[in-house]
């Protein structure tokens, strides 16, 4: 192969005779494409690097070659409060239809992805090209920051609210720690993610230089029916960045809260596709959230909601969800952004609105949790299943008729307030509607108690009783219709003793406690409801 001969005919030439010389420039790296397989990557001495071009384009098997140019994060971090780009672009909207799917996968090529609990169990098992093995654990920061952008979990108490609750990370590291990364390490990433199913692929990265092996990655991912999505660059100028320039990748710029561009976005109508919040809230590894910003985390927004419209079903193709991206977004100020700023709201309206198959065959459900026959106080969190063969629309959840409760996304769950009923069996409701308005309807029925147990005490010292000495014995009964689960003994506000059981001799050992003793005995019962004893108090 004429690759290993002019190798080795640059090995040759280096050969000179031992004289003392200037120190050579570190060797160039090249990347060589091939009519047929893998580019291949071949290091020369710096002085050569124009003879051995020659040498290889003279091959016919050989397609291109060009150096091995090095990529860093597309970042910029001015600090601006709040995610107010959620409500901004519709995302706030969307939600009421999808959190996302777990089926659907977006993999980040950055810096890795560190596994932080708001993205706890939706990491899939990564690849890092940087060091060649399969840790794709972050060492910078960049890349978690990314997919929490995507796929930070909402409504679990810690972190932010990513785009994309459901769906899963594939973390690809291509950047090192010092968040640069070459082009021969992006392109093999890209092929990787799209070879391992991947529906979009996050890219906040590139540099200026154009590349024929990061043009052939994204074909090639394009191919493999992978949305390929990348930040425009942050230099503030009409320079086209790559692989963002390339025609088939999806090219992000940052916006503003009043949509104006960023001073730092790159910008250009005839490059720059479709603009998205620059700043957004996201995790650090060491799960701080702060403000990230850039056009690298303006990539990952759109990422994310290109994750939402691919949840849905019957699932859309690369073209049609980019399509319903730009051809729905909000046209904004001046000539910087090709489609304008990104709208998930309408896009996913557009999205389902788009023809189905006849549909006569109805969806499935049931309940999930609580169990048949549960016995439930207060507000019950109540969960369901639901399945079509082309898409469910919605859930509802019935109590005698009337719908208590909505959901349109899986997984379908619901707060029923019992409250107002004290004791009783109550039958619940589901009903299933898929997108050609057939319905599927389940039921469940609950014990309802929401009224407290009864306790007192039946022997031991009176309230007020003086000059108390030693251990007294305190007996308490309790009672409740469905039983009861515990009693407590209470002593100055501290339980120090418990009772699976309706009746008990507590024994208090006075010297333990001050001069002012109060005594309670607190009962539960099997539905959680709770009553004490008035307090009773001894001096000693």
């Amino acid at each position: 192969m004429i690759l290993n001969a002019v190798t080795a005919g640059l090995l040759a030439l280096s050969g000179s005779p031992a004289v003392s010389a200037p120190a050579a420039a570190d060797p160039v790296t090249l990347v060589v494409g091939h009519r047929t397989g893998a580019p291949t990557i071949v290091e020369v001495p710096a002085d050569q690097v124009s003879r051995a071009t020659k040498a290889l384009r003279a091959d016919p098997a050989v397609t291109y070659v060009e150096p091995d140019h090095m990529a860093r994060m597309a970042t910029n971090d001015p600090s601006y409060p709040g995610q107010w780009g959620i409500a901004r672009t519709g995302v706030d909207v969307a939600w009421g239809t999808t959190h996302g799917a777990s089926g659907v996968v977006v993999a980040v090529l950055d810096t890795g992805v560190t596994a932080i609990p708001d993205l706890a169990g939706r990491l899939l098992p990564g690849r890092d090209f940087v060091n060649g093995d399969n840790d794709a654990t972050d060492d910078e920061g960049h890349g978690t920051q990314a997919a929490g952008v995507i796929a930070a979990a909402a409504n679990n108490g810690i972190g932010v609210a990513g785009i994309c609750w459901n769906c899963r990370i594939l973390p690809v590291k291509v950047l090192g720690s010092n968040g640069m990364g070459s082009y021969s390490d992006i392109g093999a990433g890209i092929r990787w993610a799209a070879d391992q199913g991947a529906d979009v692929i996050n890219l906040s990265l590139g540099a200026a230089d154009p590349s024929q092996i990061l043009t052939d990655a994204v074909t090639y991912a394009s191919s493999r029916g992978a949305l390929v999505i990348a930040a425009a660059g942050n230099s503030g100028t009409t320079v086209r960045h790559y692989p963002a320039a390339i025609p088939a990748v999806l090219a992000v710029g940052g916006s503003t809260p009043s949509d104006e561009r960023y001073p730092w976005s790159n910008y250009g109508s005839d490059w720059v596709d479709i603009a998205a919040p620059g700043c957004n809230l996201a995790q650090s590894m060491r799960q701080v959230a702060g403000q990230y910003c850039g056009t690298s985390s303006a990539t990952p927004f759109v990422a994310g909601v290109a994750a939402l419209l691919a949840s849905t079903t019957p699932k859309p193709d690369a073209a049609t969800i980019r399509s319903a991206l730009e051809s729905t977004a909000v046209k904004i100020g001046g000539d910087w952004v090709g489609s304008g700023r990104v709208d998930a709201g309408r896009a996913l309206a557009v999205e389902k609105s788009m023809p189905l198959p006849d549909d006569t065959v109805a969806p499935v459900t049931s309940f999930s949790s609580p169990v048949s026959g549960a016995l439930v106080r207060g507000k019950v969190a109540v969960t369901a299943r639901a399945t079509d063969d082309v898409d469910v629309a919605k859930v509802e959840l019935l109590m005698n008729g009337k719908v208590v409760g909505t959901d349109r996304s899986s997984p379908y769950a619901f707060t029923w307030d019992s409250g107002a009923i004290r004791g009783a069996s109550v039958t619940l409701g589901l009903k299933a509607y898929d997108r050609g308005e057939n319905v599927a309807s389940a039921t469940r029925t609950f014990r309802v108690d929401n009224g407290a147990p009864t306790v007192k005490i039946t022997n031991g010292p009176a309230n007020g009783t003086r000059k108390i000495r030693g251990t007294k014995y305190v007996t308490a009964t309790a009672s409740d219709a469905n039983g009861i689960r515990r009693m407590e003994l209470q002593v100055n506000g501290k339980v120090v003793q418990t009772y699976a059981g309706t009746s008990h001799r507590f024994a208090v050992a006075t010297a333990r406690y001050g001069k002012t003793i109060s005594v309670r005995v607190r009962a539960y019962d099997r539905a959680g409801n709770v009553t004490s004893t008035p307090v009773r108090k001894w001096y000693r």
